[in-house]
C-alpha cells in the first residue's frame, strides 16, 4: 500500500514536471513566432525612378536622403560607388535588391537561439544583396538572431577589408574567430556602420587592435556583470558579439554603447550617435533599430 502511494506521488510529480516543461516550451515557441516577423522589413513605400537623380554632379542633403530610402546606401557608400565607371548601374542594382521580397527561413542554431536567413524557393541559403564598399573598422549588425523571444541580433567588426575578413563572437560555447564577410549577405536584416568625422587611420588602428587582442577569446554572456566591461587587454577572459565590437572602440576613446548599461547589445551599437550608416538592408531607413 505504501509502495503504491509512493509510486502515485512520483507519477504525479513527473506529470507536473512534464506539464511545466510543455508550458515553457509552448511559451517559448509562441514568443519566437511573435518575434520573428519583427526582424526584417521590405519598404512599404513605392520604388521610384532615381536614374535622373543619379545624373546630377552634386547631391543635396535631400538627394542623399532620397537615395538612402531607395537603396539603403548612405552618403559614404553613394559617393564611393559613383567613382566607378558603372557606378550608376551598380546603385540601381542596390535599389532592386532593397525592394526585393525575400523568402526567409528561421532555424535553430543553438539550444535557445534561432537565426533567420534568406533562402530560395527550394529552401537553400542564398545571398540576398550586395555589400557596399567597406573598410577596416567598419561595423556589421543584423537583427536576424533571437533567443527566448528576445531579438538580440549579432555584431562584428571588419578587421581586414582587403581579404573580406571579420572578427566575431559567433555563439556560446565557441571562441571568437575570423570569419568571411560574405556570410552577412544571407541575413534578411543588415547594417553597416562607420565612425563619423574621422580619417581612415583611426578605424584601421581599431581593427588592428581588435584582431591582435580579441581573437580566440571564449564566449561569455556575463562580461560587464561578473567581470569588468572595460579591462586591460591582458585581462579579457570572455566576450560576446557586441562587446567584442564595443571594446576596441572604447579603448580608443569611443564609447559606442548608446545606453551605457553593463550589457552592450547590437541594438545599443546600432543607435550610437558616433556612427554613420554606410548601408542598411531589410531595415527601416527612418529608424534602423527603434
Amino acid at each position: 500500500m505504501i509502495y503504491d502511494k509512493i509510486k502515485q506521488v512520483r507519477h504525479k510529480k513527473l506529470m507536473i514536471a512534464a506539464a511545466v516543461l510543455l508550458i515553457i516550451f509552448a511559451t517559448i515557441s509562441v514568443m519566437e513566432t511573435i518575434t520573428e516577423p519583427s526582424g526584417y522589413i521590405r519598404p512599404d513605400y513605392a520604388m521610384t525612378d532615381i536614374s535622373t537623380l543619379l545624373e546630377k554632379e552634386n547631391f543635396s542633403e535631400d538627394d542623399y536622403k532620397e537615395l538612402f530610402y531607395q537603396t539603403g546606401l548612405g552618403k559614404t557608400a553613394i559617393d564611393e560607388i559613383l567613382k566607378n565607371e558603372n557606378g550608376t548601374d551598380e546603385i540601381l542594382r542596390f535599389q532592386e535588391n532593397f525592394f526585393r521580397d525575400n523568402k526567409v527561413l528561421c532555424e535553430q542554431i543553438g539550444i535557445i537561439t534561432s537565426q533567420e536567413s534568406i533562402v530560395n524557393r527550394e529552401g537553400s541559403l542564398i545571398y540576398g544583396f550586395e555589400l557596399a564598399p567597406y573598410k577596416n573598422g567598419y561595423v556589421l549588425i543584423t537583427k536576424a538572431t533571437h533567443s527566448l523571444g528576445w531579438r538580440h541580433g549579432h555584431a562584428a567588426i571588419i578587421t581586414d577589408a582587403e581579404n573580406d575578413e571579420t572578427l566575431e563572437a559567433v555563439i556560446l560555447g565557441s571562441n571568437t574567430a575570423l570569419q568571411n564577410i560574405n556570410k552577412w549577405r544571407i541575413y534578411p536584416s543588415f547594417m553597416m556602420l562607420k565612425l563619423k568625422d574621422t580619417s581612415q587611420e583611426v578605424p584601421d588602428e581599431i581593427a588592428k587592435f581588435a584582431k591582435n587582442n580579441l581573437n580566440h577569446i571564449p564566449y561569455g554572456l556575463t562580461v560587464g556583470l561578473t567581470e569588468s566591461k572595460n579591462p586591460d587587454p591582458e585581462n579579457i577572459h570572455t566576450t560576446q558579439c557586441s562587446h567584442l565590437v564595443w571594446y576596441p572602440f572604447m579603448r580608443f576613446g569611443y564609447d559606442t554603447d548608446s545606453d551605457g548599461s553593463w550589457l552592450v547589445t547590437p541594438k545599443d551599437i546600432a543607435n550610437s550617435h558616433l556612427f554613420e550608416v554606410v548601408q542598411i538592408y531589410g531595415v527601416d531607413p527612418q529608424k534602423i533599430w527603434p
